[in-house]
């Protein structure tokens, strides 16, 4: 459960970097984009992993 809280910590946070990449100038949105971009992909790393565990208990029992 605490994977999951970690996970929608991480979307509230690539949706805060997402909305000041659009204020930004082009010049610093590109890294700010970069930053929700990596962020993301650890959230998704983390559902992966959730999701395999998930499947080998199903498959143990």
């Amino acid at each position: 459960m605490e994977k999951l809280e970690l996970v929608r910590f991480l979307s509230l946070s690539i949706e805060e970097l997402i909305e000041k990449a659009e204020t930004e100038e082009p010049a610093t949105a590109g890294t700010t984009v970069d930053e929700a971009e990596e962020t993301l992909a650890l959230a998704a790393s983390i559902l992966a992993r959730m999701t395999k565990v998930g499947s080998e208990t199903r498959e143990a029992a």
